[in-house]
């Protein structure tokens, strides 16, 4: 008798155990997602190299919409129809007519102004030039929402550059509304990064590469749920 209570109890014992630990084990494993660091991104033929979130992709535009020899778009986790963020870096192929940034960016909004075919357009922060630099460069930037009929409602940030050659840098952060806040310290970290390296006659052809890679966290978890896109 005193036998059977014994190997009742240590059974009982063993599956208390088996289950804390299959539970508990299983359950720690859950709870662990992989770290989000910050890349270096260098393009193959050397042209530019910018610092980017490791959980972001990467990609080159296609050939017959590229605006120059830098054209790439890097594209937040998750991303989809109802819910994106992108950024593109550019520089163009023509040197720019204009003779500063403010006047560039003043005549795309202008531009934008005039757009029959978009169903909204509004500044939501002023052109101004004092806040960002852009390739070691003064920038001056604006930011945005537009709406079309193809594309929908977003927000958006255009951040323009021009050096004293007239070769001209542009910076687009586009993002539907509910994640433009909560990536912004992420595009601005990745504009403050981008340098060009090289000779810029050639397309870009991107490598990836481990090197440069930091623990910094790439996103910041306040987000907006607002419908209505306002940048405080």
């Amino acid at each position: 008798m005193l036998q059977n209570g014994i190997m009742i109890i240590s059974c009982l014992i063993l599956l208390v155990a088996t289950f804390t630990t299959s539970t508990f084990g299983s359950q720690s494993q859950e709870d662990k997602k992989p770290e989000v660091t910050w890349k270096n991104f260098k393009s193959r033929d050397n042209l530019f190299t910018v610092q980017y979130p490791s959980n972001w992709t990467p990609s080159t535009v296609r050939e017959s919409e590229r605006s120059g020899p830098i054209d790439i778009i890097f594209t937040s986790p998750g991303s989809n129809e109802d819910k994106w963020t992108e950024v593109e870096f550019i520089q163009y192929d023509a040197l720019s007519a204009f003779n500063s940034a403010n006047e560039s960016l003043g005549s795309e909004i202008s531009g934008l102004q005039n757009d029959a075919s978009l169903t909204k357009f509004q500044i939501e922060r002023p052109l101004e030039c004092s806040k960002y630099t852009l390739n070691g460069l003064q920038a001056c930037s604006y930011i945005y929402e537009v709406g079309s009929k193809a594309e929908g409602n977003f927000a958006a940030a255009a951040v323009d550059a021009l050096s004293g050659d007239g070769t001209e840098y542009e910076v687009y952060y586009k993002s539907t509304f509910d994640s433009f806040k909560q990536f912004l310290p992420t595009f601005e970290k990745m504009l403050k990064s981008f340098k060009t390296t090289g000779n810029n006659s050639a397309i870009a052809d991107f490598s990836l590469d481990d090197k440069g890679i930091t623990s910094l966290n790439a996103t910041n978890t306040t987000s907006s749920n607002d419908d209505d896109f306002s940048l405080d």
